[in-house]
């Protein structure tokens, strides 16, 4: 008696995993590649699930942080600008971080500034990297202040916003043996340089920020409420002041210079809310914090996807074979709180441990792994192939040597093709 043949959910779901796979890749190079798709590929770009968590599911009734505060500079002048600085020294701030490059001279008010700017060592400047054109990733140099105004610790001021929201930053850029940190970490090195060099020693480049939650997440001066009078500048001592842009003046309705989009703010009118001197605050928030996040390497992300797939389907496999009645009613619903599951559970995960899992290829595979099942079990009923899922089918001795009939002429014919066209 012949002994019947054993077949396994594994290695039929392997197989399919690995085509789902193969159509995610297929998928993701078509979408990349035809101008049609472009704004799908767009929104892929911009996408991150991490975006929900700091958008949706953040305390918003978290108070301020009060070891860094902010003022608006406006668009003071150079005059006006070393008055405020010379008020903000009487309240002694440990750090003032001013963002802003002041790399021409232009006139009289550049004295006003000059003598401003070293009443006390504590100041940190910003300054730009410059970028070969050819490998925008290589600085060649920095733009910074004029040396008239004297010798200051210089950060950079730069994000990474490819394509359009900013999530990390570069903590150093490099250049003739020359090392540049981020502007936030500049001033981290004068204000704590233990928490600086234990930052700074992260084997990582680049960073995420870790978003700081709250409705203020900073307290925010005006500079017409930079005086000597005003008392409530009394809580700056000792502590982090970041000059910078905010809005034109007091009261000013929202408007888009020195803007960038972050996963916190969203303008209801669709544009950057979010200013370069608030992220510099959030980063150095985190610092303080020693609220890191840590990223997962790709080839993590893909084995975890590999992985979460691989069970799906061996339980789709299973019940596709002893559950057929009712594989089309469940498998969708299943589905869809199998990937709510997940991305609940990263969700989680990041928000508890400050790891970031990027979880778009589970997404992705799972969306797709049905699809791909049905495909598959299809062509093995087509070519009359014995696996798990074509187990309880009776193929009679006629269709066996009818299929490999129609697989030989396949192979005749693709072979007749080949030596036509060397002939032509």
């Amino acid at each position: 008696m012949k002994k019947q043949k054993k077949y396994y959910t594994f290695f039929d779901a392997f197989i399919i995993n690995i085509f789902t796979f193969l159509a995610v890749l297929l998928l993701w190079a078509i979408i990349d590649s035809v101008d049609l798709f472009n704004p799908l590929d767009e929104f892929f770009d911009n996408f991150d699930y991490t975006d929900l968590y700091y958008s949706e599911l953040r305390h918003n009734d978290m108070v301020p942080d009060t070891n860094i505060f902010i003022v608006n500079i406006g668009t003071l002048s150079r005059a006006e600008l070393a008055k405020q600085i010379t008020v903000l020294q009487k309240f002694q701030p440990k750090v003032i971080g001013i963002d802003a490059v002041f790399a021409e001279q232009k006139g009289m008010e550049d004295y006003l500034l000059k003598q401003a700017l070293n009443l006390d060592n504590n100041i940190v400047l910003g300054g730009f990297g410059e970028f070969d054109e050819d490998d925008g990733d290589e600085a060649i140099g920095i733009i910074k202040s004029n040396p008239f105004f004297g010798e200051f610790p210089v950060g950079h001021l730069e994000f990474i916003a490819d394509p359009k929201i900013v999530r990390e930053f570069d903590k150093f850029i490099r250049f003739n043996d020359t090392i540049i940190n981020a502007f936030s970490l500049e001033i981290m090195s004068k204000y704590d340089p233990n928490v600086f060099l234990e930052f700074a020693q992260r084997k990582s480049k680049t960073e995420i920020i870790n978003y700081r939650a709250g409705f203020h997440p900073y307290i925010i001066f005006d500079y017409e409420e930079i005086s000597d009078t005003n008392s409530n500048l009394e809580i700056i001592k000792d502590k982090i002041v970041l000059m910078g842009y905010v809005r034109m003046h007091q009261g000013a309705p929202t408007d888009t210079i020195d803007s960038h989009f972050t996963p916190i703010k969203r303008s209801e009118y669709g544009y950057a809310d979010t200013k370069g001197i608030e992220i510099h605050a959030h980063i150095l928030s985190m610092l303080l914090s020693k609220d890191y996040v840590q990223k997962v390497p790709d080839w993590i992300n893909y084995l975890i996807a590999l992985i979460i797939c691989q069970l799906f389907l061996m339980w789709l496999v299973y019940y596709y074979v002893h559950g057929a009645k009712l594989f089309d009613i469940l498998s969708k619903p299943i589905q869809f709180l199998l990937i709510v599951l997940v991305l609940w559970a990263t969700f989680m995960i990041f928000a508890k441990f400050g790891i970031k899992i990027d979880m778009i290829p589970s997404v992705l595979t799972l969306v797709l792994c049905i699809e791909v099942l049905y495909l598959y079990e299809e062509t093995l009923e087509l070519f009359k192939i014995d696996s798990y899922l074509t187990q309880n089918f009776k193929y009679t001795r006629d269709e066996r040597i009818e299929n490999f009939r129609y697989i030989v002429r396949l192979e005749f014919i693709r072979n007749r093709f080949k030596r036509t066209r060397k002939r032509v």
